[in-house]
C-alpha cells in the first residue's frame, strides 16, 4: 500500500508539473502573440498618421493652386480692362506696345541706374535741341527721405545740370514732368553765369521689384516617435 500511495503522488506531481509547462507555454505564447499584435498596431497607427499627414498637404497644395488659378484669371481680366484705359494708351511708347508694358515703363522691376542715366540723356536732353550737359550722375539708393521725414524705398537718385537757352530749359522741365516713367523732382535750380542759363535738377525715380513665385518640394516625415 505504501508503494501504491508514493506512485500515486508521483503521478500527481508528474500531472501538475505538465500543466505547470503547458500553462507557461500557454502565456509565453500569448505574450508574445501580444507583443506581435502591439508592434503591428503601432507601425498601423504611425502609417496611418503618416498617410493622413500627406492627404492634408495634398489637399493644402491643391487648395494654394486653385487659389493660384483663381488670381491669374483675375489678373488676365485686369490686363484686358487696361488694355481700354484711353490714358494709357495715350502715353505708350509706340502702336505696338502693350498696356501692361506702359506700366512696366513706368515703374521697372530693377533699379538699373545705367539704363536710367542713358534714358535721361537720349529721349530729354538729346531730344531738346540747344542745350549742353554740364552733370548728369544717378546713383541707386535704398531709401530717400525728404524733409517732412518720410522715406520712399526703391529709388533711384539723379542730379542734372544742363545749359542752353530758357525756352528750351523750359521745354526740358515740361518732358520731366510729362515722363511715362515715375520721376519726383526735388528741387530744381536755375543759375546764371555770364550770358548762360544752367539747370540744376535734383530728383528720383521709382522703381518696384518684381514678385517671384517659388514651387517647393515638401518632404513629409513618418512619425518616428512611440505611440
Amino acid at each position: 500500500m505504501p508503494t501504491d500511495n508514493k506512485e500515486v503522488a508521483i503521478r500527481k506531481r508528474q500531472q501538475i508539473d505538465s500543466s505547470k509547462k503547458t500553462m507557461f507555454v500557454f502565456v509565453a505564447s500569448a505574450a508574445f502573440l501580444a507583443g506581435i499584435a502591439l508592434v503591428v498596431s503601432i507601425f498601423l497607427i504611425q502609417q496611418i498618421i503618416f498617410h493622413s499627414k500627406i492627404i492634408i498637404e495634398k489637399q493644402s497644395t491643391i487648395s494654394r493652386l486653385d487659389k493660384n488659378l483663381t488670381t491669374i484669371d483675375e489678373l488676365k481680366k485686369n490686363i484686358r480692362v487696361l488694355d481700354t484705359n484711353t490714358a494709357l494708351n495715350s502715353v505708350k511708347a509706340s502702336n505696338e506696345s502693350s498696356a501692361l508694358q506702359t506700366i512696366l515703363d513706368a515703374l521697372p522691376d530693377n533699379p538699373n541706374a545705367d539704363a536710367f542715366g542713358a534714358s535721361l540723356k537720349n529721349k530729354f536732353i538729346d531730344t531738346t535741341t540747344g542745350l549742353t550737359i554740364q552733370n548728369l550722375s544717378v546713383t541707386q539708393v535704398a531709401s530717400d527721405s525728404d524733409s517732412s521725414g518720410s522715406t520712399s524705398a526703391n529709388t533711384v537718385s539723379f542730379i542734372m545740370e544742363v545749359s542752353g537757352p530758357a525756352d528750351k530749359l523750359k521745354e526740358l522741365l515740361t518732358k520731366l514732368e510729362a515722363s511715362i516713367r515715375v520721376i519726383d523732382l526735388k528741387t530744381v535750380e536755375i543759375q546764371r553765369s555770364e550770358d548762360k542759363l544752367s539747370l540744376v535738377v535734383r530728383g528720383v525715380a521709382y522703381y518696384e521689384p518684381a514678385q517671384t513665385v517659388q514651387l517647393e518640394n515638401k518632404v513629409v516625415k513618418p512619425c518616428k516617435k512611440p505611440i
